[in-house]
């Protein structure tokens, strides 16, 4: 009975106090073609650019990855990003995890951006054929 008590107490708490972040609304994809990597003994950088949708036009992406945490085959990233649509132009400061599955590597992603969206996303890096693939969606 104890164990029943505690489990339910458990899911109530967690959906109680549980945080959904709303996703969904202005889903978009994001296209890039690796421009450049630099590899370093702590970190690797790499640039990317391409055209987005979104009303963000070209959009350049550079990336500094590291494992802090020494995990096998994961670590975190940090960015920025700059982009013109126009006579609009925004930045954003991009920060996530990255893992590797198989020959490629999945990015998950949260940006600030200039504009006031917050976007989250979820990346495919394929370096052998330098592209980088996200399904991304803003929140608010």
């Amino acid at each position: 009975m104890k164990k029943l008590i505690l489990l339910f107490t458990f899911l109530f708490v967690s959906v109680s106090y549980g945080q959904d972040i709303p996703l969904g609304k202005n889903m978009f994809t994001a296209d890039f073609t690796v421009d450049s990597v630099t590899l370093g003994v702590d970190s690797n950088q790499m640039n990317v650019s391409g055209d987005v949708g979104a009303g963000y036009g070209r959009v350049y992406l550079s990336y500094v990855f590291t494992n802090k945490m020494q995990t096998e085959d994961a670590g975190e990233f940090t960015g920025l990003a700059w982009t013109q649509a126009g006579d609009k132009f925004a930045r954003a400061s991009l920060q996530g995890i990255w893992k590797r599955n198989g020959k490629v590597f999945e990015l998950y992603t949260f940006d600030n951006v200039t504009d006031g969206k917050k976007t989250v996303a979820k990346g495919i890096l394929d370096l052998v054929n330098k592209t980088l693939k996200f399904e991304a969606s803003q929140f608010e």
